[in-house]
């Protein structure tokens, strides 16, 4: 007895699937509510998706990257990013995103908060340098040298390689005079000299060239005292640590710094030498004197203290600074462009109704046009819909994507990409019906020769959208990821849900057997002389189905 193909292995088990596929979409939910049980009080509820800048408001800033040294390269500005991003984060910010962009630039987005400062703090390039005072006490001058001459003294320096002098000669020259140097530095010394000459100490900040190897012409702000410092003698990359701290008695904020390693070294020989005479040195933030001590006691655990009218602000803002590093590149501010909350909502609740309008359109359209077939769609749909938010969600906690405008744009787009996946599947079903084959024959093989057209259609929204989210930047890479993300969603929908269910309803009467208003009945597919259920005696021939 021939086995019977209702019992075959080989035929496809809708229910089975459907099942799986149900059981896939409350596993996700599941882990959702499982992450939102171990959510921390005060966190963001997982139910809730992440929203950009766009839809939350808050601040967006773009530095413009400009190496001191070298070129700006690709791993300068990557490292800078993240010592920006931790900077960013210390300020008590949650949820910041500091990515790069192009060749050159940073960009920071700060959802849901405006704190005031912070564009100048990020962007600090926070080059702190311990330099030795040749020469201090000097007035500001009422008039700046001609950039003639300003040019002229700032060659001389330049052509002289101060990086052949050593420690003990910088403590010499500062204990005996500058003439002690070499005789090969006293042209650079005299280019100084006339440099300092014609320095203007301006209060709201100086503007040099600062240079770890050479010497510099610069003043303290605080008192406009000019002074020549020379080449630096201990980094800033020798930081161990650095924290405010508050001294009751003086009631001042300073910021407590502690040296290591060659650093730390360095600062008790420094020390030490300049205690005897209570010398002093400076103590450089980005070009600027903060402060310039008298050494009291050689220093011989690299513990110090920077001083320099702070409040509790600056004085945690400098640490940080510090803490984290100095940039390897300096940095411009190319915009700073701030968001507030009525704007973002209203962009977010124009988007969502830019998608229930699509929807509804959609969903009018397969209604009218597919009739009791429209109602897969919907049900294909809204199944894809829960599919999309569970993947929003976990994604915003896994890898930390972000929902902005384009990427709602993007989600938009998909609706139309998916009813396209149900059509193509619909039309060959029609056709394959109109071929001569019965309802229940034509699903399975008119989804056989769909699903190639599918993938087909699908493969070219991946492609694009992959390379859309490799070369674009800024918030366009999150419309591409979410154009990926829904195209790949509609796929397993279509196979896992559609399908499956397409198969099961061919099984009904309502529409097995072709209800007039299950869009499939004969009239409506075209058909004469024979039931949806049945297989045409004939073939029809190639003119009738051109002529369809």
């Amino acid at each position: 007895m021939a086995k019977s193909p209702q019992r075959s292995s080989s035929l496809p088990r809708p229910k089975r699937t459907l099942t799986l596929f149900l059981v896939v979409l409350l596993a996700l939910y599941a882990l959702v509510a499982l992450i939102n049980l171990g959510t921390d009080k005060g966190e963001d509820s997982a139910w809730q998706p992440r929203l950009g800048l766009d839809l939350e408001g808050g601040t967006r800033i773009s530095l413009q990257a400009k190496a001191t040294e070298g070129d700006v390269t690709k791993d300068k500005l990557d490292q800078a990013r993240n010592i920006i991003d931790q900077r960013v984060n210390a300020t008590g910010v949650t949820e910041a995103e500091v990515t790069t962009q192009g060749n050159d630039q940073v960009i920071i987005e700060i959802p849901g908060e405006r704190k005031a400062g912070i564009v100048d703090e990020v962007g600090k390039t926070a080059q702190l340098r311990f330099r030795l005072l040749w020469a201090g006490n000097l007035p500001s001058a009422t008039k700046p040298l001609a950039a003639k001459d300003a040019a002229a003294q700032q060659k001389i320096i330049d052509g002289i390689d101060w990086s052949k002098l050593t420690l003990d000669q910088m403590i010499q020259a500062e204990l005996q005079g500058v003439q002690t140097l070499p005789k090969a530095y006293q042209a650079g010394i005299a280019a100084l000299q006339k440099e300092a000459a014609g320095f203007v100490c301006n209060p709201e900040g100086v503007d040099v060239d600062d240079v770890a190897g050479k010497p510099l012409v610069t003043c303290d702000t605080s008192n406009g005292e000019v002074q020549i410092l020379s080449p630096t003698v201990i980094p800033g990359s020798d930081i161990k640590s650095a924290e405010p701290q508050y001294d009751a008695q003086r009631a001042e904020w300073s910021v407590r710094i502690e040296l290591k390693g060659e650093g730390k070294s360095a600062f008790k020989t420094v020390t030490t030498a300049l205690t005897p005479g209570q010398n002093r040195f400076a103590i450089v933030l980005d070009g600027e004197t903060i402060t310039a001590p008298a050494s009291q006691a050689p220093i011989n655990n690299g513990v110090s203290q920077i001083t320099g009218g702070f409040n509790a602000d600056s004085a945690k803002a400098l640490s940080n600074q510090l803490k984290f590093g100095a940039l390897p590149l300096t940095f411009a501010v190319n915009g700073s462009e701030e968001i507030g909350p009525s704007l973002a909502g209203t962009q977010l609740d124009a988007g969502l109704v830019a998608g229930v309008i699509g929807l509804l359109l959609v969903i009018v359209y397969c209604l009218f046009y597919y009739r009791g077939l429209g109602l897969v769609i919907i049900g294909s749909l809204a199944v894809a819909s829960a599919l999309t938010y569970v993947m929003v969600l976990l994604l915003g906690k896994g890898v930390g994507f972000t929902l902005t405008l384009p990427g709602i744009a993007g989600l938009i787009v998909a609706i139309g990409i998916t009813a396209d996946s149900f059509i193509v599947f619909f039309e060959r079903i029609r056709d394959e019906v109109r071929d001569g084959k019965s309802l229940r024959l034509a699903v399975e093989a008119g989804w056989v020769r769909a699903r190639g057209t599918i993938l087909a259609a699908d493969a070219v929204s991946i492609i694009a959208a992959i390379t859309l989210f490799i070369f674009a930047i800024g918030v366009v890479r999150g419309f591409a990821f979410a154009l990926g993300l829904t195209t790949l969603i509609d796929v397993f929908v279509v196979f896992f849900f559609t399908k499956p269910l397409v198969s099961l309803l061919a099984r009904t009467k309502f529409f097995g057997q072709g209800h007039k208003l299950s869009g499939l009945d004969a009239s409506h597919l075209g058909i004469t002389g024979r039931k949806v259920t049945e297989i045409a005696r004939t073939q029809p021939n190639k003119a009738e189905k051109v002529s369809r």
